[in-house]
């Protein structure tokens, strides 16, 4: 195990087999691909399997996000320059403890109100009229989720998206659980930057073994213009400094009854 921690680099998905503790563990960077965690947990099933198969052990599958390391997994592969849980703790207490000395300073601050003088007859004409300019445009744009892009006055045009960002924010999302109070719905769709992306199961080969891969790929066909009502569906939004970054699409999964069996004459349901 030494020198392994050179190899825990943040785009980077490791599998680690620990026999001595009877652990798997998949490490994920904080900046890895999607598809290559959906892929790494499939090999890890697998290798927990044939492990079963040739050496008769039992291996626990242990999931390592990049800082956010659990003890067992520093303790066992003797970590030294990654913090402990407590450590971690520690820095949130003085993160936490430093901005409520910054907000009560804040606070103590007295209130500074400026005189505003009343707009001239001429800039309120003027205001009017770049107003109905804009709601005319925006009027005639395509209905989407998010922001106008046609430029109005006084109104920058949106700024693309890096694919670095993109993949930040789908890895953000995907990471991210639906609420046990939501476990009757399933991620359908995702929109990120004004584009769809629709999930994908693809099969491929790992150790000659035929494996379901699934990952979030940008629907590339072309979308009818016009208004699209979703029936049936949930929404929830993913918002980072005061903007709507991501939205989620959720479609419930159909319950199943329990079928009942018919009853007879002298029969008890």
């Amino acid at each position: 195990m030494e020198n392994i921690g050179g190899y825990l680099k943040e785009d980077e998905v490791l599998i680690i087999l620990c026999p001595e503790v009877r652990r798997l563990y998949i490490f994920q960077g904080r900046k890895a691909p999607v598809n290559k965690k959906f892929i790494s947990s499939r090999v890890a099933g697998q290798l927990q399997r044939e492990r079963v198969k040739n050496a008769g052990m039992q291996h626990k599958i242990v999931a390592v996000d990049q800082d956010d390391e659990p003890d067992e997994f520093i303790v066992n592969l003797e970590l030294r320059d990654i913090k402990t849980e407590a450590q971690r703790q520690e820095e949130k207490k003085k993160q936490a403890e430093e901005e409520a000395k910054k907000f009560e300073a804040l606070m103590k601050q007295p209130d500074v109100v400026r005189e505003q003088q009343a707009p001239s007859e001429s800039s309120t004409v003027k205001a009017s009229s770049n107003l109905a300019k804009f709601m005319e445009k925006a009027g005639s744009a395509m209905a989407s989720f998010g922001p106008v892009t046609n430029v109005g006055v006084g109104v920058p045009a949106a700024a693309g998206m890096s694919e670095k960002d993109k993949q930040e924010i789908l890895d953000a999302v995907l990471k991210e659980k639906l609420p046990e109070s939501m476990n009757n719905v399933t991620r359908e769709h995702l929109i990120l930057n004004e584009s769809l992306y629709v999930n994908v199961k693809k099969m491929g080969k790992v150790f000659d073994q035929d494996v379901e891969i699934e990952s979030w790929e940008e629907f590339n066909a072309p979308l009818k213009d016009g208004f699209m009502i979703i029936d049936n569906r949930k929404i929830r939004l993913l918002i980072k400094n005061k903007k709507i970054k991501a939205v989620e699409i959720l479609k419930p999964v159909p319950v199943e009854k329990p079928v009942v069996p018919p009853t007879g004459p002298g029969q008890v349901p």
